[in-house]
């Protein structure tokens, strides 16, 4: 390979799974390799061998140990056995890729190196769903293996700037590391569809993974205090782990409340949200909830539907004009929730301005396009 193609060549380094489970990966490599911006090349062992993880108790936690362990090993003596590339892109999960290659010396690695951090392991294990203590040895040791990983990079890509500031302050890690480039999502599926008012039911959505980042309490509440508004009814497509608090709901009977528990399809998701008059975001009170713009919330403003959602501090410093792009209430605010529901089943030319306005926001910042012209210029930057 001589100087110019090095210069031009990109490494796809990782354990990833290219697959509708995970649109992020899967588009973003997609797009890069349409783009003809780079000789692309690539080493990867998927750490997984279908569109999810195996979810069987133990056997889930053993098999996918196993399956990890045995892809990051293949995947390292492929790179070994390759010549030394001039940049690799390495996609999530990324953390112990990334440590492997902080463990080779400085003239077996990539001269460059940018990495996917969508979501922090320690986050996600210590800090979010606590599984183990946060003063204990293996939290400690799970922080400084991805710490160190991190370090390895010279560009760490973040979907949002609010995540961006947060693991440079549990990592300790300089501003200038990171690079905050919107998720790559399913646009063949979620492809913009103009909103016709409805003038009878006003259908309500909500798409998601019932993590408790997403208030389900506060949805479910707001759907028994609309319960006597024959007019509007909802629309719950998902499970996870506060399903229990829908059961519970369900049980108590709710006449204005449909559950789709079992997940969907792309297509069939999409279809969903061409029918809906109001798409449903985030409503939680945690910390992570004010961090993040869920994929479900790409997938209503790509199709461009009026979306109301939590006012949470991406909400605030990304969108220049929040309630004009997108409704918003107070986070775990039921009452809150039901009065905009009304506003919105009321006010039918409201809803579609909101329609129109979400989607020309998904083409200005969230789109394909738009995360593509944002990761050219990261690998331009590192020249």
């Amino acid at each position: 390979m001589d100087h110019a193609d090095s210069q031009n060549s990109l490494l796809i380094l990782g354990v990833h799974l290219k697959s509708e489970g995970y649109p992020n990966t899967l588009y973003r490599l997609r797009d890069l390799e349409s783009s003809g911006l780079f000789q692309m090349s690539e080493i990867n062992v998927p750490m997984w061998s279908g569109g999810t993880q195996d979810r069987r108790g133990f056997s889930r936690l053993t098999r996918n140990f196993w399956r990890a362990v045995i892809a990051h090993i293949i995947v390292t003596i492929r790179y070994l056995a390759a010549r030394r590339p001039e940049r690799v892109y390495v996609p999530y999960p990324s953390v112990f890729v990334l440590f492997l290659l902080s463990l080779l010396p400085a003239w077996r690695r990539p001269r460059y190196i940018v990495a996917d951090v969508f979501i922090s392991l320690y986050d996600t294990i210590v800090l979010d769903r606590r599984l183990i203590k946060q003063d204990g040895l293996p939290a400690r040791i799970l922080k400084r293996i991805e710490r160190r990983a991190y370090v390895c990079a010279d560009k760490l890509v973040a979907d949002t700037p609010q995540n961006a500031r947060f693991l440079c302050s549990l990592f300790k890690l300089p501003e200038t590391k990171f690079a905050v480039v919107p998720l790559s999502t399913d646009e063949i599926h979620f492809k913009y569809t103009p909103y016709q008012p409805s003038h009878g039911v006003c259908r309500v959505l909500y798409v998601g993974t019932m993590a408790p980042l997403h208030g389900m309490a506060t949805i479910l509440e707001a759907a028994s205090l609309l319960s006597k508004r024959p007019d509007i009814r909802f629309k719950l497509i998902g499970d996870g782990q506060d399903a229990p608090i829908v059961e519970a709901r369900l049980r108590a009977h709710l006449p204005n409340l449909e559950w789709e528990r079992a997940w969907q399809p792309s297509h069939r998701i999409a279809e969903e949200i061409s029918r809906a008059d109001i798409c449903l975001g985030i409503f939680g009170a945690g910390d992570k909830a004010q961090r993040v713009c869920p994929f479900k919330i790409y997938a209503y403003a790509s199709m461009g539907r009026a979306v109301i959602t939590g006012e949470t501090l991406w909400l605030r410093e990304t969108v220049q004009l929040p309630g004009e792009t997108f409704a918003s209430v107070p986070v775990n605010d039921a009452a809150a929730l039901t009065a905009k529901i009304i506003q919105l089943a009321d006010a039918p030319a409201l809803r579609a301005k909101l329609a129109v306005n979400s989607r020309q926001f998904y083409e200005n910042h969230l789109s394909n396009q738009a995360a593509l012209r944002q990761v050219a210029q990261v690998f331009a930057h590192l020249r």
